[in-house]
């Protein structure tokens, strides 16, 4: 029988092994030396230590001058050098001299296995390939202590690497790692330096780490070809789905998974189509998100806890992780007979049902230069019934890659899983809300579930129920946890894993140093900071028992503002005064529309408090007015205090876009055309900058194709591009600006700044009677109707403009004061800046160039001259038919 410690041993190691052996006796006939194993190495063809040392550049004829060059050399040593470090003809002689060599020197207490016997190196026999055996029956190596400590130091070298064989690579660092003088003369004649050429093999080491664990399951011993040794196959110790798969139905792994709530229609569908004599496949179809996964795995819940049918008893639901199963097959077929191997293993153990998420993947996968994909190798199977297999996509993959397959597409039976409705997602959260609170020991109440999921279906619309309700959950519980600090015993077991850490590699030096005391201490100390570890991890698996908080509406409404960049105000509305005196706050800015400004406030408060239609925008009005009278104004005033944000505002000039082609620059390009797939101007914005006023300036100058695109923003809150992608309006607020009436206006702007008091030549009223006339000609029905508000905006008078020169002149007040100077402006002066700026035609457009040029520029001057110091009033006043500036 075969000593188990020979069956680690590569084939290519035993021969390098015995060729060594066989070196030593045929040059001294005493003991092996490092230089007679590294002979061998280079020696033994194909192995990986050859490939290195070829690479390197160590060659035979090196070795052989070293030798040459000692002394005392006689004529028959160098005849059997010459002999011996020729290239061999036959790569098997070696191992039949030396094996014959062997049994005549044959030494019982000098074998291989008695020098194994540090517990560090244990390897199990069963996991070695089995095409070594018959080699190592011919092969009894005799051992001298060099060839001992060689080998020694090759094992621990596997183990470290964790490595189930021993190669001629392990030989090779052995060889390295005794730092023998004659080994690093050969090495410095091919000008190689030792430490380099051993990082050189750690770094391969470390590359072929998992190397015989993927490839040993597929590797076929040579003698089960052999027909005359054929036998009945015994269950194999090792299923190949281990390496590429995940058992939903195995108790750890369910310990994971949450509770399925709801879906009994999808579940018992699934298990209906699963029970079918042939096409028998599953496929879910469903949005991101929805639960698809959650379905199957609620099925791997039911099978373990016995409350499925009796055709679904004990069986197991196995994951396939398809990504796993192509890496590394970089060879022609060898990822087809991956696929094969597992597809033969599931036909023979009908209790497996195969999963596969994400199983459009299947189309294509691993097809290369005439080679067939997944799909194509698990069709057969699929429609005998010969494996059961459950898929997941969504619509727009299926759509994609398997309807185009027809053959594929019959094969599977199609169950749609919609996204559950609010009720059901607010059942579904408090029916997993327990592990959440387990994981995050904080305590969920039933307000934060309720806002989780009305805030994420107001505010998340690039996701799904009840995935994002979910996600604001799970965060805001990290979120509370993060907050509380870091609980003091776990600082001190991370500390303690340290110097475990530290120990275990002190203890392995001492080991590889053979320092056996120092090793045994190293690992007395180790025992008992396990002690401690174990102690520590006690206390803090009752400590995690307490809760260290409760998650409330408020940490919902704070997560969502933290994704969707959204003001706290708007979301919670908590601070409702602000909303309350919007209108306070426009006027500050706005100044002589008071009934604009009133019907702007009353139509978005009605939006934020939740009374209008939740599907269209926050709010969408037309301005009409006369130019310079504040309704590009109110708009930037409207988004900076709406969004808290001075970016907050999207601006379109519709004199761009009057031809019908130019609606491509909004939406993006269709297909065919140039600029397809790349992003449109509006929704990419919007997309971008989801809270925000999209300010339509002059929305009459448009082509009418850009208003019937309008439309559907208007009454859906929803845009889609060109790319199909549908773009969220809900969380904007659409301001549009027209000149329609713009003369009418001029008229009555011309008239009512010459009017005194009270008295109007001309009834607004009727005015605004007469423009809607001409708005309705302009503009469809269908369109004007779907405008929550057509906003008028008045003529300004004298007492208007006067108040918007004081902002100017308070805009002005807020720079000086960073030069500790002040300003003050006289009645009189103010009223000569309105009426010198004043024009129908402009507005109050005008003023900001008024105050620019009489009191701006010449205040710069006198600045630069010195003629007011720190402290000083910059007085303004009118003198003599024209502004003066002096010290107050």
């Amino acid at each position: 029988m075969t000593n188990p410690i020979l069956q680690i041993f590569t084939t290519n190691s035993l021969r390098t092994l015995s060729r060594a052996q066989f070196l030593a006796n045929r040059l001294n006939g005493s003991t092996v030396e490092p230089v007679h194993v590294l002979i061998s190495l280079i020696e033994q063809k194909g192995s990986l230590s050859a490939k290195i040392l070829e690479k390197t550049g160590i060659k035979l004829t090196s070795i052989k001058q070293v030798i040459l060059e000692k002394n005392g050399l006689d004529e028959n040593f160098k005849k059997i050098i010459n002999q011996e470090l020729a290239p061999p003809k036959n790569n098997n002689r070696p191992a039949q001299q030396s094996s014959a060599l062997d049994r005549k020197n044959h030494c019982p207490d000098d074998r291989l296995t008695t020098i194994i016997k540090n517990p560090l190196f244990e390897f199990n026999s069963t996991e070695i390939n089995k095409k070594n055996e018959k080699a190592t029956k011919l092969i009894d190596i005799k051992l001298s202590p060099h060839l001992k400590k060689i080998i020694q130091k090759a094992i621990s070298c596997a183990a470290s690497f964790k490595h189930k064989y021993i190669g001629t690579e392990h030989l090779l660092f052995g060889v390295l790692e005794l730092n023998d003088d004659f080994v690093s003369q050969i090495l410095s004649k091919s000008n190689i330096a030792p430490s380099q050429l051993t990082r050189h093999l750690k770094n391969i080491l470390e590359t072929t780490s998992k190397f015989s664990e993927i490839t040993d399951p597929f590797s076929k011993s040579s003698a089960g070809q052999n027909v005359a040794a054929k036998e009945p196959e015994a269950v194999p110790d090792r299923s190949i789905l281990k390496f590429f798969s995940c058992d939903l139905t195995d108790e750890k792994i369910q310990q994971n998974i949450d509770p399925l709530i709801g879906r009994e229609q999808e579940v018992d569908r699934l298990i209906n189509i699963l029970a079918r004599r042939t096409k028998n496949n599953p496929l879910l179809i469903g949005d991101p998100g929805v639960g698809k996964t959650a379905i199957v795995e609620g099925l791997a819940k039911k099978i373990t806890q016995g409350e499925v049918p009796a055709i679904l008893a004990r069986k197991k639901i196995i994951t396939l992780d398809m990504g796993l199963l192509l890496a590394g097959s970089i060879y022609r077929g060898e990822f087809e007979n991956r696929l094969k191997q597992v597809i033969e293993e599931v036909k023979a153990n009908p209790q497996i049902i195969l999963f596969i998420d994400e199983v459009h993947n299947i189309v294509g996968a691993g097809s290369s230069s005439g080679t067939l994909d997944a799909a194509n190798l698990l069709k057969p199977a699929l429609s005998k019934g010969e494996i059961r297999l459950i898929g997941a996509t969504t619509p727009a993959e299926y759509k994609k890659f398997i309807e185009l397959d027809s053959a594929l597409e019959r094969r599977f039976q199609t169950i749609f899983v919609n996204e559950p409705s609010i009720e059901e997602t607010i059942e579904l959260l408090g029916g997993v809300k327990k592990n959440y609170e387990k994981y995050h020991r904080v305590h969920i109440t039933n307000e934060a579930i309720e806002s989780a999921v009305h805030l994420s279906e107001r505010y998340i619309k690039n996701k799904f129920f009840p995935d994002k309700a979910l996600d604001l959950l799970d965060e805001a519980s990290s979120q509370v946890k993060v907050k509380s600090g870091a609980d003091p015993l776990l600082k001190k077991l991370a500390k303690f894993e340290d110097i475990k850490k530290k120990l275990i590699e002190n203890k392995q030096l001492a080991i590889k140093e053979e320092n056996f005391d120092q090793a045994l201490f190293f690992k007395k100390r180790e025992n008992e900071i396990t002690r401690g570890i174990l102690e520590l991890k006690e206390k803090i698996k009752k400590s995690q028992t307490k809760m260290i908080g409760k998650i409330t509406e408020k940490n919902v409404v704070k997560i969502v503002a933290q994704i969707t960049n959204l003001p706290l105000s708007v979301l919670s509305l908590g601070d409702k005064q602000k909303f309350i005196s919007l209108e306070k706050e426009l006027k500050k800015k706005i100044i002589g529309q008071t009934e604009a400004i009133s019907q702007v406030s009353s139509s978005i408060r009605k939006h934020l408090i939740g009374l209008a239609d939740p599907k269209r925008p926050l709010g969408s009005f037309i301005f009409l007015g006369p130019s310079g009278v504040g309704k590009t104004e109110l708009a930037l005033t409207l988004a900076r205090t709406v969004f808290d944000d001075p970016h907050a505002l999207i601006r379109f000039d519709m004199s761009e876009f009057a031809e019908g082609f130019s609606i491509s620059k909004l939406i993006g390009a269709p297909a065919g055309y140039v600029g397809y797939r790349e992003s449109g101007k509006l929704t990419e914005a919007v997309k971008n900058k989801p809270y925000s006023l999209i300010l339509f300036d002059e929305i009459e100058k448009a082509h009418p194709e850009i208003h019937n695109l309008l439309l559907q923003i208007l009454e859906d809150g929803r845009l889609t591009d060109a790319t199909g992608k549908e773009i969220n309006f809900k969380n904007t607020i659409i301001v549009m600006t027209s000149n329609v009436g713009l003369n009418e206006f001029n008229r009555q702007q011309a008239i009512g700044f010459s009017s005194v008091g009270s008295q109007e030549t001309v009834d607004f009223e009727n005015l605004k009677e007469k423009i809607s006339t001409e708005l309705k000609k302009k503009f469809n029905l269908e369109f004007l109707n779907r405008i929550d508000k057509t906003i008028f905006f008045k003529p300004l008078g004298l007492s208007d403009l006067q108040k918007i020169v004081e902002l100017q002149i308070n805009d002005l007040a807020e720079k000086l004061t960073e030069r500790h100077l002040g300003i003050n402006i006289s009645t009189s002066a103010k009223k000569f800046i309105a009426q010198y700026s004043f024009s129908p035609d402009q507005g109050a457009r005008a003023i900001r160039k008024t105050v620019s040029d009489l009191i701006e520029n010449p205040l710069a001057e006198k600045l630069l001259k010195d003629e007011f110091n720190k402290g000083d009033i910059v007085k303004v006043d009118y003198k003599g038919k024209k502004l003066v500036l002096e010290k107050d």
